[in-house]
């Protein structure tokens, strides 16, 4: 940009010989002549009518300039506009329900599907009444469906969103049905993908969809594999009638698949989606698990509250033929057609040092495992850095004393923000493990009816773990952004659940027709 330029003063009237000069400028005259008094005569008169033009210029410039420099009259219109308050509407969280098993307890009606048994759910609202009844229909032929959590809206002109929040843990020990499962009560939602499970040679995976909403939802399964997308008809379509839950075999439509990934979508409606996963080995049982839906796509990805337990019993077991998938492994998928460069590292909590990074190429449009090293016995945070967003989810496997297995999926977590409200269902040794992402630490305020407040601090970038009580409920504030999940250990079995934020409530905003 130029400098300003300086304001000089005004100059003297000009004298008559500048206004010859100006006319010289415009008549070519080669030499000067003498003037007869005619002619000097006619110069005079010349002179004259250009100084009184240039009079008449300046004051017609004068004019125009102060015509400018007066407002003219204008018209302006405002757009009509109505500001909109959205009817706010009740919370909802769908639990993911009982056990399940393809048959009845004498083997018989394969293709049926009925419930094992009953889950412990706890629920608990920040402000409020919140409400828990049976969705109206499901598939199971017992007729046991899963809990539908509502929490109406509230008359407040508080900003502050009441917080809804619930989880189920179920132990079970029938048949071929042994272990311990654990889910976080969900928001539904119209995009979700499941990380998790198998449907090859004594593994069953079954697919969940709860509609708590009043309209229908028609429902898009995209399964993919460790060979690539899975083609395969009844995937698109699928209707979920109004407050109802279907159950689907994932085999039904992915035979013998290692490593499937489900991306779950919506229209209409929108829906919690599960997987649970049952394995047996010959005629042993070997765990079961519910697998919540994951984080979206991202970059970068955390999964707290991997447990690791028992590690010398399953390492002698998985030596055995049949028991493979007893190994920790992470499971990754990436969307899309381009490869992506990820950094794997497993992060001991409560302040130990990192293991040194794991570095991979992830190739798009098939699974990818990952197998976790022998790490001792503790909790583990996996954070995954990608320069293209994946989905992930890991599996970690325990022995009993009794030689009995089990399993649990760790899906990749939502951070919440600010404050969370965490319900732990009944359950053997909780932990909730608190991961900060951020890179400043927090000091978390645990808070619970009956108990004195605990501070808790987690470093930046650092996870810590504090033991819980089941069946208990826990604020917590003092803090911008962690990544929380709960897990938990018996003798021979494993459980654990990510916890996810509420949906933004509805703002008000300006319509214009």
């Amino acid at each position: 940009m130029t400098e300003p330029t300086e304001m000089t003063e005004p100059t003297e009237p000009t004298e008559p010989a500048e206004t010859h000069a100006y006319v010289t400028e415009v008549e070519d005259v080669a030499e000067p002549v003498a003037k007869s008094p005619r002619t000097a005569r006619g110069a005079v008169l010349l002179g004259a009518r250009i100084l009184t033009g240039m009079i008449g210029v300046g004051v017609a410039a004068v004019t125009i300039g102060a015509a400018i420099l007066v407002p003219l009259p204008s018209h302006q219109v405002t757009p009509v506009s109505r500001l909109v308050t959205p009817v706010a509407s009740p919370q909802k969280r769908v639990c993911a329900g009982p056990l399940l098993r393809l048959g009845d307890d004498a083997g018989q009606a394969a293709t049926a599907v009925s419930s094992v048994g009953k889950p412990e759910v706890r629920y608990s609202q920040s402000a409020g009444n919140a409400t828990r009844a049976p969705l109206p229909s499901t598939d199971s032929t017992t007729g046991v469906a899963p809990d539908l959590l509502t929490l109406p809206p509230r008359s407040t002109s508080s900003s502050l969103l009441p917080l809804l929040s619930g989880s189920q843990v179920q132990a079970v020990s029938s048949g071929d049905l042994v272990g311990l499962a654990a889910a976080e009560c969900a928001e539904p939602s119209s995009d979700s993908w499941l990380v998790g499970g198998a449907t090859n040679t004594g593994r069953t995976t079954l697919v969940t969809l709860s509609n708590p909403s009043n309209v229908v939802a028609t429902v898009n399964l995209s399964i993919f594999s460790e060979t690539g997308p899975v083609i395969a008809a009844g995937t698109d379509g699928i209707v979920v009638s109004p407050g109802g839950q279907r159950v689907l075999s994932l085999a039904g439509f992915a035979p013998d698949v290692i490593s499937p990934v489900v991306h779950v979508q919506s229209r209409g409606g929108q829906v919690v989606a599960n997987l649970q996963q049952t394995i047996v080995r010959t005629l042993e049982p070997g765990g079961v698990d519910i697998i919540d839906a994951s984080a979206a796509p991202s970059t970068f990805t955390l999964i707290p509250g991997l447990v690791l337990s028992n590690g010398a019993a399953v390492a002698a077991r998985q030596a055995q033929s049949g028991f493979g998938d007893l190994s920790s492994i992470i499971r990754l998928y990436l969307p899309g057609t381009v490869s992506a460069r990820a950094e794997i590292t497993i992060v001991p909590e409560n302040g130990s040092e990192a293991a040194t990074p794991v570095r991979v190429v992830v190739q798009p449009g098939i699974v990818t495992e990952v197998p976790l090293d022998s790490y001792p016995d503790g909790s583990y945070t996996v954070t995954i850095a990608t320069d293209k967003p994946l989905v992930a989810g890991a599996r970690i496997s325990t022995v009993g004393t009794t030689g009995q297995t089990d399993f649990a999926w760790s899906t990749s977590t939502t951070r919440v923000s600010r404050r969370a409200l965490v319900t732990v269902a009944p359950g053997p040794a909780p932990l909730l493990h608190l991961a900060n992402p951020t890179q400043k630490d927090a000091v978390v305020t645990l808070a619970h009816a009956g108990a004195a407040d605990i501070p808790i601090t987690v470093p930046a970038g650092r996870t810590v773990t504090q033991a819980v009580t089941g069946g208990t409920n826990y604020f917590l504030t003092g803090f911008d952004a962690l990544a929380l999940s709960v897990s938990f250990v018996g003798d021979g079995t494993l459980a654990g659940f990510s916890v996810s934020p509420s949906a933004p409530a509805s703002r008000p905003i300006v319509i214009y027709p």
